[in-house]
């Protein structure tokens, strides 16, 4: 029960998944950032150890995540504020208010939220509670780094995913123009051999190959990965998250695989995504009035 409330905590998030960076093959490793930042309660030693935030006396607000940040695509602002409350709010779905406040363990920075869930059972009854979400974080160059700490309270899971999530600061004006310049990210990020069950790319050296097909790959300037061909070119929204699955017998035992999220962003029928062989046509399955085609592929080692 507790994952599926949690399920609803990571939706506004989801939004925010969408975040690459700009620039050539120098810049920030996402897969780096978000290997370096995963990380689980139980090792952390925060699996059960608090209920509510005041239960965490050591904790405080941490000064440089003070102010407005958003996702590339500026569809999502998180703002966190002196008094410990952080607001998060998504365009097409609205925002939510959470508390919070910050600790160290270790090497690691973690952002601990109180969070307000409404949980149902099978017969419809309803169920108010508090649940403690925590977040490894890393503020880096006007640039936030957020990954879930995996949840292993519930010894019933049988996975769990990290995702990164990448914010910019806002400055005076409202923009992240400036925060988006000084923060690249790199092409070796997306370097690999990607698969799903639609087809297969592998992306190296700034090319890459689908079938007999070559493309030349970038990042632009609003963080989107760009695939052109000829005088066509198409941009993804994309994100980078590691799947943990837990052996059905011994949990023990783990499976993780390296996952790639590409998000057709045309914006009219002109546009057409050069990817269309390997990404899911959300337009055609229900019969929406625009593009949307998606695509998750795992990394083949």
């Amino acid at each position: 029960m507790k994952k599926i409330l949690c399920a609803i905590l990571c939706f506004l998030l989801a939004a925010s998944l969408f975040s690459c960076g700009q620039g050539s093959s120098e810049g920030v490793d996402l897969r780096a950032k978000l290997s370096s930042l995963m990380a689980s309660d139980e090792a952390l030693g925060l699996k059960g150890k608090y209920e509510t935030l005041d239960d965490i006396k050591d904790g405080a607000v941490d000064p440089d995540l003070l102010g407005i940040w958003k996702t590339a695509d500026e569809e999502t602002t998180y703002t966190y504020t002196q008094d410990g409350t952080a607001k998060a709010e998504v365009k097409t779905y609205g925002g939510a208010e959470v508390k919070f406040t910050c600790i160290t363990v270790d090497h690691y920075k973690v952002i601990c939220e109180e969070v307000p869930m409404i949980s149902s059972d099978s017969e419809g009854n309803q169920t108010e509670s508090i649940v403690i979400s925590y977040s490894a974080y890393q503020v880096e160059n006007d640039a936030l780094y957020l990954v879930n700490v995996e949840d292993t309270t519930d010894e019933n899971i049988n996975s769990s995913q990290y995702a990164i999530i990448v914010l910019y600061r806002a400055d005076e004006n409202g923009s992240i123009e400036a925060a988006l310049a000084k923060n690249k990210t790199s092409l070796d990020t997306f370097n690999g051999t990607w698969s799903s069950e639609e087809g297969e790319f592998t992306i190296q050296n700034g090319k890459l190959k689908i079938g007999k097909d070559k493309y030349d790959v970038s990042v632009d300037a609003k963080n989107r990965l760009v695939v052109g061909k000829g005088e066509s070119a198409s941009a993804y929204s994309a994100n980078i998250s590691v799947m943990k699955e837990y052996d059905y017998e011994d949990h023990s035992k783990t499976t993780e695989s390296t996952a790639l999220g590409l998000y057709f962003t045309g914006a009219d029928e002109n546009d057409k995504p050069n990817l269309i062989s390997v990404l899911f046509d959300w337009k055609t399955e229900y019969q929406w009035d625009t593009w949307y085609y998606s695509g998750s592929f795992q990394l083949e080692k």
